[in-house]
């Protein structure tokens, strides 16, 4: 599908652009390669907030996932929705369209917003809009775990969510495996798992790492991004494409790239979890800890609903 850049209305400063008269306007050049694309709707914003946004997106286009903007007609195609809450023709829009709860959403302005959705207070601060974008991707409907508390290296402003219920507890000799290229790396992550009851198997590659998943099961993936031949996303889109209907495999990304753009790669790959390095051994442990337990209750749940019952123990409501 062609992606497109919106057009603005010509309108007064300070007032609203209507986005159903914007016009798509098709892309001058097509990704390149291996380039992804993350695709923003916005409406209701002011004259001046839709120029900042757009070139903003300009800015984007020599960056991995590379940011387009989409009209109202395309919204459902759209990855992040950017919707004015002051606005009444965004809100009645938003309101009509029920769907867009289960969409990564920044309301601008917003109060009373739903569960997993993203407030942007003004004047929004357009340059870090990746940072927003990331934050909105993994705090949204459909993010596997709701964090405790920011940690070092995590995208900040995680809340504790009062209705949460309590997470059961582990399985005893969880199995995981590390996927790095580094030798030194493999070895100083396994005796931190091993010390915590973890049975621990490693690889040096993706295409190794695959090779593991097919014959063998494991509780969770440690996964680096930087590697020779395919890289962590390109695995974590692997192991994620294998995973079957009722067996949920977390993979958490273990890397030193830290742009907000690399964090919406892992979350545009299927990743669960986003730490930069060096890591610190307790926050691995509880980021290690919630992503199986949210494996584990959504395996029990699956199991539950598919002979005929219903279990909601250890599920955590969207952040």
């Amino acid at each position: 599908m062609v992606n497109f850049l919106m057009q603005s209305s010509v309108v007064e400063a300070g007032n609203s652009v209507p986005s159903s008269v914007s016009q798509p306007v098709p892309l001058e050049t097509a990704p390149p390669e291996g380039v992804q694309t993350l695709k923003l709707m916005a409406m209701g914003l002011t004259a001046m907030e839709q120029r900042l946004l757009e070139g903003t997106v300009k800015v984007s286009q020599r960056r991995n996932p590379r940011l387009v903007m989409l009209n109202v007609n395309q919204a459902m195609d759209a990855d992040v929705l950017i919707l004015n809450a002051r606005d009444a023709g965004a809100s009645q829009w938003a309101q009509k369209n029920a769907w867009i709860s289960g969409k990564a959403v920044i309301w601008v302005e917003g109060a009373d917003v739903p569960k997993g959705h993203t407030i942007a207070r003004r004047p929004v601060q357009w340059p870090i809009l990746p940072m927003l974008l990331a934050r909105a991707l993994e705090n949204g409907p459909g993010a596997a775990v709701k964090k405790a508390a920011p940690a070092a290296g995590s995208v900040a402003g995680l809340a504790k969510d009062p209705g949460a219920v309590a997470p059961m507890a582990l399985r005893a000799h969880q199995s995981v495996l590390v996927v790095d290229d580094s030798l030194a790396v493999r070895a100083h992550l396994r005796s931190q798992l091993e010390l915590r009851g973890f049975v621990v198997t490693d690889a040096d590659s993706v295409q190794t790492a695959m090779g593991k998943v097919t014959t063998q099961t494991f509780d969770c993936v440690l996964m680096d991004v930087l590697m020779p031949g395919a890289d962590g996303y390109e695995g974590c889109r692997q192991i994620k494409a294998r995973q079957r209907s009722g067996r949920t495999l977390p993979v958490i990304m273990l890397t030193s790239k830290t742009s907000p753009f690399d964090r919406i790669r892992g979350k545009m790959a299927g990743c669960d979890a986003y730490l930069t390095k060096p890591v610190d051994p307790e926050q691995l442990y509880e980021v290690l800890t919630q992503q199986l337990q949210a494996a584990q209750a959504a395996s029990s749940t699956s199991r539950s609903t598919s002979s005929g019952g219903a279990s909601t123990m250890g599920l955590t409501r969207p952040a």
